[in-house]
């Protein structure tokens, strides 16, 4: 199988366990030249991803290098340093973490970077039967490179660094402490070389994309490729909803739940979607913080500068709601108003939805009923 048929293969099994949405139809707009797409894919998988996925490499090699240092001398303060470097990290990977597709799912790649949602309970079983057993083997990078994908990742070293009896064991360095610092160690060592495969992997992938047409094994066309960003920024956003938000949020305010969010042991559940939106942004704009440029992203097929407008204000302002709230969904519903506000910005992101899946999906001819990942 060649390089290229790999990536388009992985990025339709990413979506073979779909849960089916309706959605409206996007309004029918004149046909597109294929070439008007192929700009937006080199720009957006040749000049912005990269430095992104250098990023998420170098924080991860310094989240490794401050827990290497931290357990050659553990204490509380060197812990903050530790607990600081790995936001830092996931900060960067929630911003990459939408875009869904070619390296970051390859051989379930991003779900071993975060295993996550864990409906099931898997990785708290199996973290703690780890904990009776303390294995050798889950404090060598390699051999923990062949475990559950439960027991790797962000998710396991948050449990390690911010579970409040965990953080003792790990000051006081006691038997438990030493094997979650050597474990903590391991994961964090084989968050740098996945993160260093992602970044070294993505060039071929860019290239596959951006050499749409008629001599490709995977896109037959430069709009079929621009189909998988599309999708990125649709599916990203309905993830959010049903998944980010809808779990915690439950049935009712009797059955909201901040357990079942992201992150919430680390808190910072609301932060991950905040970071969510920053790279999902990117996709439509073309411009990712320091990198890129605006209006070379999707926006470039828009041909409104009303609508144009109008779907920035909107995205801007669920921004703008995101940035008054605290950074876990904890804390929120800790407020007599909490659910209300989480319902409200569920709300919020599903009108992003909708203006994606018609105004963006409609203008740039790229969209017409996508299905949205349930996590399963």
């Amino acid at each position: 199988m060649s390089l290229k048929f790999c990536w388009r293969t992985t990025s339709l099994l990413a979506t073979a366990t779909a849960l089916l949405i309706s959605t409206t139809a996007p309004k029918a707009h004149a046909d597109i030249p294929d070439e008007n797409y192929r700009p937006i894919l080199e720009h957006l998988l040749g000049t912005v991803m990269p430095p992104k996925l250098d990023e998420l490499n170098g924080a991860t090699s310094n989240l490794a290098d401050g827990l290497k240092d931290f357990c050659s001398d553990p204490d509380a303060d060197g812990l903050l340093e530790v607990q600081g470097d790995f936001h830092s990290a996931m900060d960067i990977w929630q911003e990459i973490q939408p875009w869904r597709m070619g390296p970051l799912v390859a051989n379930g790649r991003d779900q071993h970077i975060e295993y996550w949602p864990d409906k099931h309970g898997t990785a708290t079983r199996q973290f703690r039967k780890l904990m009776f057993n303390k294995p050798a083997a889950f404090t060598d990078p390699k051999q923990l490179s062949d475990a559950s994908a439960a027991l790797q990742g962000f998710p396991a070293l948050e449990e390690v660094l911010f579970d409040d009896k965990h953080s003792d064991q790990l000051i006081a360095a006691d038997e438990d402490g030493v094997f979650l610092c050597q474990y903590g160690s391991a994961i964090a060592t084989n968050l740098v070389r996945l993160t260093g495969e992602v970044r070294d992997e993505w060039p071929a992938f860019a290239d596959a994309m951006r050499n749409a047409g008629p001599d490709s094994m995977d896109y037959a066309t430069a709009k079929f490729a621009a189909t998988d960003l599309y999708r990125a920024l649709h599916e990203g956003l309905l993830i959010i909803s049903s998944q980010k938000l809808g779990r915690p949020i439950g049935t009712d305010a009797k059955d909201a739940s901040a357990s079942r969010g992201e992150s919430e042991t680390s808190k910072r559940s609301l932060r991950n979607i905040s970071h969510n939106l920053i790279g999902l942004f990117a996709i439509y704009d073309g411009k990712w913080g320091d990198v890129g440029q605006e209006g070379k992203g999707l926006s470039a097929l828009i041909d409104s500068s009303l609508l144009d407008r109008s779907f920035r204000l909107n995205w801007q302002t669920v921004q703008d709601q995101l940035d008054t709230l605290p950074p876990s969904i904890t804390e929120l519903l800790d407020q007599p108003d909490g659910y209300q506000k989480l319902v409200d910005l569920a709300g919020q992101i599903d009108l992003l939805t909708s203006l994606v899946e018609n105004d963006v999906g409609g203008n740039t001819n790229l969209g017409g009923g996508f299905n949205a990942l349930d996590g399963d």
